[in-house]
């Protein structure tokens, strides 16, 4: 486990925030399931080529926590994924009720930490440099 991870773990222990963690298959298949069926540039998802995309940089992380939350209820999401590209090693599954503060508490990572539900109906990512960028996919 990661320094990062191990300090995930402790503010969400710390923060009452349940959590599960995806075992290795699991994170692989994840990860491969975003690579096969996502357009990338780059190491990032082409959010503009996405239907309903959305973007926010760091300084609209409050209306970007807002809508993600809102297109979370309106599509009867319960648990979200979240899945680190560097910094990270576990994946990790929260109840959507805890989605702000997971989003700022990952927002704090360096890294690009993508987030998803169970059948990809959402996905967005919160960038290395402060950007959400997400996407109802149904």
């Amino acid at each position: 486990m990661s320094y990062f991870d191990e300090e995930l773990e402790k503010e969400l222990l710390e923060s009452s925030i349940n959590y599960m963690k995806l075992n290795n298959d699991a994170h692989n298949n994840t990860v491969s399931h975003i690579n096969r069926n996502f357009p990338f540039i780059g190491s990032k998802i082409a959010w503009s080529s996405l239907p309903n995309s959305i973007s926010h940089s760091k300084n609209t992380i409050n209306k970007a926590i807002e809508e993600i939350s809102e297109k979370a209820k309106d599509l009867k999401i319960t648990e979200i994924t979240f899945i680190g590209d560097s910094l990270t090693e576990n994946a990790y599954k929260f109840h959507t009720a805890d989605l702000k503060k997971i989003i700022m508490t990952f927002s704090e990572i360096p890294q690009h930490t993508y987030f998803f539900s169970e059948q990809f109906s959402l996905i967005g990512c919160i960038s290395s440099e402060g950007e959400i960028n997400f996407s109802e996919t149904t």
